[in-house]
């Protein structure tokens, strides 16, 4: 058999060619070069090609994420805008309703059904012919006598008739029961 030093000669000489032989070959192959990453870093870039970088993927899910992101904050302002809208009409609309004050009346507490506290609103005389809604076509002037929302009878809510009543704001009973009432 051969000594030990031939044979690390002979694996020596086949590691030298095969290194020239693949080096000569990669070399001798044209390169792949990535047009999107020499644009976007200034390198030329090889290994890749367009067809399989995944940086234009990544830039376009990026441009598509923008766009959703962008529809939805439009989405957003324009339900905003119309919630805003709605609200100020209702506001004219209640406000162009309104029934013209006559006389202050009260607004107080009682005890109602099973000893529950209930907001009294009575002795406000309002004058119907001012309403727009056609509610009391005779133009003579109705007392309020009616339980619920007020504002759906004569355009006043009851934080209004409140104020008017006590003066301004204060902390009665009628402040704390009226943060609970629905109209």
């Amino acid at each position: 058999m051969f000594p030990w030093y031939v044979l690390l000669l002979i694996g020596a000489a086949i590691a030298l060619g095969g290194r020239w032989y693949f080096y000569g070959t990669l070399a001798s192959r044209p390169s792949e070069t990535c047009s999107w990453c020499r644009t976007a870093s200034g390198h030329e870039v090889a290994g890749h090609t367009f067809e399989t970088c995944h940086g234009p993927v990544r830039g376009r899910l990026a441009g598509e994420r923008q766009a959703v992101d962008r529809n939805f904050a439009a989405e957003r302002r324009e339900a905003q805008r119309q919630t805003q809208q709605n609200e100020l009409d209702r506001r004219r609309a209640r406000q162009q309703g309104r029934m013209r004050l006559m006389q202050v009346g009260t607004v107080t507490t009682r005890t109602g059904f099973r000893g529950r506290p209930v907001i009294d609103i009575s002795g406000w005389v309002f004058d119907a012919a001012t309403t727009t809604s056609g509610q009391h076509p005779s133009g003579s002037s109705t007392t309020f006598r009616t339980g619920g929302a007020p504002e759906k009878v004569h355009g006043w809510n009851l934080p209004e008739l409140h104020a008017m009543a006590h003066g301004g704001a204060c902390a009665c009973d009628v402040v704390r029961l009226s943060r609970n009432t629905r109209t």
